[in-house]
């Protein structure tokens, strides 16, 4: 258990990361550019395959996080010019190692994370006593599930024979 001291010396660092990376990182004003980087690819498959665990195929995983990537990346840019800014923010703050480290404990490039490690993390913020935290969370979960089971091949995981014929 963090005493109060480290606590706050871990929000003081997280804060300075956060705005370092906003200052640093966020190119045209915060707006999502139409493709997502390579960290930010790497961040959202790490995280996608947390969330998904073994809704994601064995074989064809890589393929499925490509494709999915593709989803989420169509995803945002349907997004309102906030939400992309806020989702920009989030992602370039996780993308950036300080504050990844500070906000996650994960002190690895995404790429190399541990899924385990990825789940714990989201597990924290999923049940964080603060409101941005799980905000934070459900931003991620919603994007990832959301494009996950936009895509055709992913329906009939969960039953659904998609949308009915119109003749």
């Amino acid at each position: 258990m963090a005493s109060r001291r480290q606590f706050l010396q871990i929000g003081i660092a997280g804060a300075i990361a956060l705005a370092a990376a906003g200052v640093f990182l966020l190119p045209d004003g915060g707006r999502m550019s139409a493709r997502l980087d390579r960290g930010r690819r790497a961040l959202l498959a790490a995280v996608s395959g947390a969330l998904l665990g073994p809704a994601l195929p064995g074989e064809g995983r890589e393929a499925a996080l490509e494709a999915l990537g593709d989803r989420i990346e169509r995803a945002i840019g349907a997004l309102s010019a906030p939400a992309q800014r806020e989702l920009a923010e989030l992602l370039a703050a996780l993308d950036f190692a300080p504050a990844r480290f500070a906000l996650t404990g994960i002190g690895v490039p995404w790429a190399r994370a541990e899924e385990v490690e990825v789940a714990r993390f989201l597990e924290r913020w999923r049940a964080s006593r603060y409101p941005m935290l799980r905000s934070a969370y459900q931003a991620l979960h919603d994007l990832v599930i959301g494009s996950w089971y936009a895509g055709r091949e992913t329906w009939a995981t969960i039953g659904y024979p998609g949308p009915p014929e119109i003749p």
